[in-house]
């Protein structure tokens, strides 16, 4: 029928760093994949789990997948930044009550593999 869909809020999956990058590199990427939002705007930052500073990361284009849209971002992380569990900071005008998204992702050092 051509019409567009209803505003729907980012759905979120999250990945883990892998343990042969956390061997090898002594470091971990975490991956936050948004899909399935409308409409296309949406702001993705990082910081970690009490701090309230941006982290540097970074994100794909927003790319249309049929009728919506989906986009991800990375943050790698090192040293004692391994040892903080990290949050995925989603800015959508389609969240629940407007509030914006937290997605909270485990230390790589602690909770993972150990």
């Amino acid at each position: 029928d051509g019409s567009l869909p209803a505003a729907i809020p980012p759905k979120p999956t999250i990945f883990l760093p892998s343990i042969a990058e956390i061997n090898l590199h002594k470091a971990g990427t975490y991956l936050c994949l948004l899909e399935k939002f409308f409409p296309d705007v949406i702001k993705v930052y990082w910081k970690e789990k009490n701090g309230h500073t941006i982290l540097k990361s970074q994100q794909g284009n927003t790319v249309k997948t049929n009728d919506t849209y989906m986009k991800f971002s990375w943050l790698t992380v090192t040293g004692k930044s391994m040892d903080k569990e990290h949050r995925c900071i989603v800015q959508h005008e389609n969240n629940q009550r407007g509030i914006d998204q937290e997605i909270l992702f485990p230390s790589v050092n602690k909770g993972m593999y150990k």
